[in-house]
């Protein structure tokens, strides 16, 4: 049985009552993130000025980059889990998760480290261009802080992947939403007082932090033998985890930090902080609209890993299936909604400064936004597919792809802001970049992996037990039935 329902586990019962409850908390979590963005951002526009609210966007971003030296242990403990409660193997869940959560606590401190010595020893104006200097010492201060919120989300990551391995997205979801309309409360009610970025960064990426920190305080006093300590270490785990570790920061990681981040400091050394701040905007959107999708995307990925460990093919066709026509579907009516109403709407949330101050290249009218719609909707297939593809043991394909398009993309992008392109123009190369590659390669991974073709990733332990090596003969080990119930009760 589950931790909280009478479903058994493994079965396609489960695998769907836990999608749904998945899908039922994200909507909460995501109409918290909604008021948040919708407060945040016309605030912050009004009370900060366009100017400063680049500046703003600059912090988050730049510093949202270290997710890059972070390796993504978040995902492969996911994976890792997964397997585990497949096969009913409690001490490989509390190995697995110990070690994991070591590994991650030390790349997160040399990730910090890294990037506190860029800050420190490489002056503002270099990092995010000459148009920044006359705020530097704003910059400097906001950017430590940031940097702070930040190591804190990232240290609580992986215990959010591991809610995930055990198909309880939904906890992770319920915490997101308390933490997200606390933040809104906090941001009404001290943004007067303190109109400051520090303050905007405490408020927005604070209380985001804050709920992360509970989720995992929750998770630890559900499970409390997943506590992590020293004795759970296990080195013959780590270069399997590392390994998907690392494969996983590409293909979770690299595509949106060229595509937002790396992004936003091309064009603040081309175009000046206003022109960021757009992009910053348009970022939102695009998160608040991809987030609708990720709802079900996101529970859906471990429960696609359970069902096809299991051999459930049939649940995997008409999951799938279900999945591409609504993530679609969804994409068109949400662009052709921005094409037809965005100007209209983006001024009356951000503000007329998102038209009158800031470059006219970047000014978001019908033929950018159409451009934008492209990219969205072309975004949304590649995601899909991508969910599907690693779902099935496609792991290293997807990165070699990830990588290639990463390439390409910054080439060409750099090449179009350079001849002095907008924001439609690199809306544009990245939706055709997608086109060329993930865009169809991606769905075609899925279709050989899920037919057959092919050979997908080596997953294998890298130190089965004894009861592994049972099941792999056909065979039960003794007091597994027990072990498994005791494992989620």
């Amino acid at each position: 049985m589950s931790l909280d329902d009478r479903t058994p586990l493994g079965t396609a019962a489960h695998r769907d009552r836990s999608l749904r409850l998945a899908v039922a908390t994200s909507l909460m979590s995501k109409a918290g993130t909604i008021i948040l963005r919708l407060v945040s951002i016309p605030i912050a526009v009004h009370l900060l000025g366009m100017e400063m609210f680049g500046v703003y966007t600059a912090i988050t971003m730049a510093v949202g980059m270290i997710d890059m030296l972070h390796i993504g242990i978040g995902p492969a403990l996911t994976k890792a889990l997964a397997k585990a409660v497949a096969r009913g193997d409690r001490e490989t869940e509390r190995t697995v998760f110990g070690t994991g959560i070591l590994l991650s606590l030390g790349f997160t401190v040399l990730a910090a480290a890294v990037a506190a010595l860029l800050l420190f020893n490489v002056p503002i104006p270099r990092l995010f261009g000459p148009d920044f200097a006359p705020v530097q010492e704003t910059m400097f201060r906001a950017a430590l802080l940031g940097l702070l919120i930040i190591q804190v989300e990232i240290v609580c990551i992986p215990f959010e992947m591991a809610r995930d391995g055990y198909q309880e997205t939904r906890f992770t979801n319920a915490w997101g939403a308390a933490g997200n309309v606390f933040g809104a409360l906090l941001l009404l009610g001290g943004i007067w007082f303190f109109p400051t970025i520090e303050f905007l960064l405490i408020a927005v990426n604070g209380s985001i932090a804050l709920a992360k920190l509970g989720n995992t305080c929750h998770l630890l006093s559900q499970r409390p033998y997943l506590l992590p300590r020293f004795s759970l270490f296990r080195k013959s785990l780590v270069p399997s985890l590392a390994r998907d570790g690392i494969r996983f920061s590409i293909t979770y990681i690299l595509a949106a930090a060229v595509e937002y981040n790396l992004m936003a400091f091309l064009i603040g050394h081309h175009a000046g902080p206003e022109a960021v701040g757009v992009w910053n905007v348009m970022v939102t959107v695009h998160f608040s609209l991809a987030g609708l999708v990720a709802m079900i995307t996101k529970p859906y990925w471990p429960a696609l890993m359970d069902a096809f460990e299991r051999g459930d093919h049939a649940w995997i066709a008409k999951s799938s299936n279900r999945l591409r026509l609504g993530g679609l579907g969804f994409a068109l009516l949400a662009g052709a909604g921005l094409v037809a109403l965005g100007p209209w709407l983006l001024a009356l949330w951000a503000g007329d400064e998102i038209y009158t101050a800031v470059p006219e290249a970047f000014r978001m009218d019908r033929l950018a936004l159409l451009a934008f719609a492209a990219y969205f909707t072309i975004h949304i297939w590649r995601h899909i597919h991508q969910t599907l593809a690693l779902g099935i043991g496609w792991v290293t394909p997807v990165v070699s792809v990830v990588v290639a398009e990463a390439v390409l993309l910054v080439a060409t992008a750099s090449f179009v802001l350079y001849h002095g392109g907008g924001a439609g123009s690199i809306y544009l190369v990245m939706a055709a970049t997608i086109a060329m590659a993930s865009g169809w390669l991606f769905p075609l991974f899925f279709h050989r992996g899920k037919s057959g073709e092919g050979k997908a990733d080596d997953d294998a332990p890298a130190t089965p037990t004894s009861g592994d090596d049972l099941r792999q003969n056909g065979q039960t080990p003794p007091g597994a039935e027990l072990q498994s119930k005791a494992a989620h009760h």
